[in-house]
């Protein structure tokens, strides 16, 4: 009894450990699919308008995407998003993608063919920003 206990605590002690770590990284295995994205980062004069950077990994590219809210009742109008990545550390910028329009009460996303990679082993962030605005950095995507 005493032994099963003890394997019971540490079990989920492992668990709870396991979680911290999960939470702010996100693991892809070889042959599996999966993404990260960071928090959200609002426009200064108009908080119903946002946006967030995600990093996604499927069978053959690791690609790199910007989502855009409009919790609005007028459309808004993003003139140019930046968009690049980390990759292992070193900084990639990719074409910046044109102007386009967010419908009120909607999320438009970028298109994933504009800044992606083929899939190698590597630690991935994305970083995007529109119209010159902060920049939203996302977590690290671990491909395996």
């Amino acid at each position: 009894m005493k032994r099963f206990v003890t394997a019971v605590v540490l079990s989920l002690a492992g668990l709870f450990a396991g979680a911290g770590v999960a939470s702010a990284d996100v693991i892809v295995g070889p042959g599996q699919f999966g993404h990260v994205c960071s928090g959200y980062q609002y426009v200064p004069s108009n908080h119903g308008l946002y946006w967030q950077s995600c990093a996604w990994a499927d069978n053959n590219e690791v690609y790199f995407t910007v989502h855009f809210g409009n919790a609005t009742d007028t459309t808004w109008a993003v003139t140019e998003v930046n968009l690049g990545f980390y990759k292992s550390g070193g900084y990639t910028q990719c074409t910046p993608i044109p102007s386009f329009y967010v419908s009120p009460h909607s999320v438009r996303q970028t298109p994933s063919n504009a800044c992606w990679r083929p899939r190698t082993r590597a630690a991935y962030q994305s970083v995007g920003y529109p119209n010159s605005s902060a920049w939203a950095i996302s977590d690290t995507l671990q491909v395996q």
